[in-house]
């Protein structure tokens, strides 16, 4: 089996023979976290209302024509399926 090392040997927890420091997992103070999600939050591009819009009506766009060809197949196989049933008997 051959080991894989990360490119960056010095950053913790890139191998998987050394997890990291659970004492950076522990939450110490609420408060600085509650900050740092903050200024995360205000670092990400959110879209705009013309692009959510614009995005969700792709979605029901796609869910339509979707379900219409699903419609069809059924409808389709439906019948080769009954005139399967009536041909045996």
């Amino acid at each position: 089996m051959v080991e894989r090392r990360s490119p960056k040997p010095e950053a913790e927890g890139s191998s998987p023979s050394a997890p990291a420091n659970i004492k950076n997992v522990i939450m110490k103070n609420p408060i600085k976290f509650i900050q740092e999600v903050k200024q995360e939050a205000f670092k990400v591009s959110w879209p705009t209302g013309k692009e959510t819009l614009q995005g969700a009506l792709m979605v029901f766009a796609m869910a339509v024509v979707m379900s219409l060809f699903f419609l069809l197949l059924d409808q389709v196989l439906k019948f080769f399926l009954e005139l399967l049933l009536k041909v045996s008997i």
